[in-house]
């Protein structure tokens, strides 16, 4: 990895907090993907209190949390199969339509006679085909930017869902009735189903390819990829430790408010929408596996601070650096997986980093529980386990970049990081 003086790296970070450059589609792009994610942000969020109200237990609400991402994870490959088969847009339109069905039943059961199983079940079947639609948008995204700027088109990608997230998650709250939330977020899903069908181009020559799902576990057999997928398991359930089981230590052992909490998310929104690009652009002058590295590095260390910090102050500084790490590595896992990818199974690429991704996500909140209730007399040795998860992480993920320059310096290749298949 290049050294460079520290004046060139602060240089990179605030020459431009906004996107140039860009084809005009990416705007529109992110402008569905905003609304998308802050239409869903008004359910999910407070998602957990309709089940407690529903009469689920603290167990039943983890399982369920656990299924409906584990269902948008595993559609996320799916995704990725259909984008490259139906097209970007085809595979974001008919997830839409369909998304919108499972939404418009989703209201009426929660205003006719909600129960648990059925709004669980309900949900799953939105965020799966929700999964689809993120993958295809992905898939869009590699389309619209030149190969050495993909970092920077999924900064972009970022800052559009958390700005979603922020607004949504700040609107939720003041929105009495939980069912309008969702009769809010069916209207946005039918709005953005509207404009991507009028206003917003196919991007993708779809060709003569069949439909075979098998084709989401074909592309394991990139060693690369299949173990940089495996170690982004990890790094995820690392990503989410920031959620339910931050917020349950935090307020349960440190005893912060939940208003102080809800300061902390916020501040991680904001850092995200400000300076997501910025960190982005630093893909255009290190290596990808560089940066992920770093990025389980620096949440590695933050979460460790966690076990020792009883001071507000200190759990500031925890979120900036758990701010940092997802900076690093949102946009620079998908661009490393968009760059191993041949040019017709980008979607296939990018669907099956994704599902390994969200998969560690979606684990992430029932391992935490276990943790903390492993460690019930001495809570604050979940970090340390979490710091430990989250070194693994940043060695492995170096080993792959030593393999990736040893590789390079066997064979002459154009890309700096691009690593051809290991029969």
């Amino acid at each position: 990895m290049k050294s460079l003086p520290m004046r060139i790296i602060a240089s990179d970070l605030v020459r431009s907090l906004l996107p140039r450059g860009f084809d005009r589609r990416l705007k529109l792009l992110s402008f569905v993907i905003f609304m998308n994610d802050f239409g869903r942000t008004l359910v999910t969020v407070y998602l957990p209190l309709y089940y407690l109200q529903l009469g689920a237990s603290p167990l039943l609400i983890g399982i369920g949390i656990t299924i409906s991402t584990g269902c948008s994870a595993l559609f996320q490959a799916v995704g990725g199969v259909l984008a490259d088969i139906w097209g970007r847009k085809k595979s974001m339109v008919l997830s839409m339509a369909a998304r919108s069905v499972f939404l418009i039943i989703l209201g009426l059961s929660a205003t006719i006679g909600p129960s648990f199983v059925t709004i669980l079940l309900l949900f799953a079947l939105s965020e799966a085909t929700n999964g689809i639609f993120l993958t295809a948008t992905n898939a869009m995204i590699s389309d619209l930017v030149e190969e050495k700027r993909a970092a920077e088109g999924f900064g972009i990608y970022r800052v559009a869902i958390n700005l979603g997230f922020t607004l949504g998650s700040l609107a939720g709250g003041l929105i009495a009735l939980y069912t309008f939330s969702i009769y809010i977020m069916t209207a946005l899903v039918l709005l953005n189903l509207g404009i991507t069908t009028v206003y917003l181009g196919e991007t993708w020559s779809t060709g003569k390819r069949s439909l075979k799902l098998g084709g989401m576990l074909s592309v394991s057999k990139n060693r690369i990829l299949l173990a940089f997928s495996i170690v982004s398991i990890g790094a995820g359930l690392l990503a989410n430790q920031m959620g339910p089981t931050f917020a349950l230590y935090t307020t349960q052992e440190v005893h912060i408010s939940k208003q102080f909490l809800g300061y902390l998310y916020f501040l991680n929104g904001i850092l995200v929408i400000l300076f997501q690009y910025a960190f982005s652009r630093l893909g255009l002058r290190y290596r990808l596996t560089s940066l992920v590295a770093i990025s389980v590095g620096v949440q590695s260390l933050s979460y460790l601070l966690v076990g020792f910090s009883q001071d507000l102050l200190i759990l500031q500084v925890v979120i900036v650096g758990l701010t940092i790490g997802e900076m690093l590595q949102a946009p620079s896992g998908t661009a490393f997986a968009n760059r191993l990818a041949p040019y017709d199974k980008r979607g296939e690429y990018i669907g099956f980093y994704n599902w390994c991704w969200n998969s560690g996500q979606a684990l992430s909140p029932v391992v935490g529980g276990l943790l903390l209730s492993i460690f019930a007399t001495a809570e604050y040795l979940t970090w340390y386990v979490t710091f430990a998860i989250g070194s693994l992480c940043f060695t492995a993920y170096l080993a792959i970049g030593f393999f990736i320059r040893k590789s390079e310096g066997q064979r002459s290749t154009e890309h700096y990081e691009v690593a051809a298949t290991i029969d």
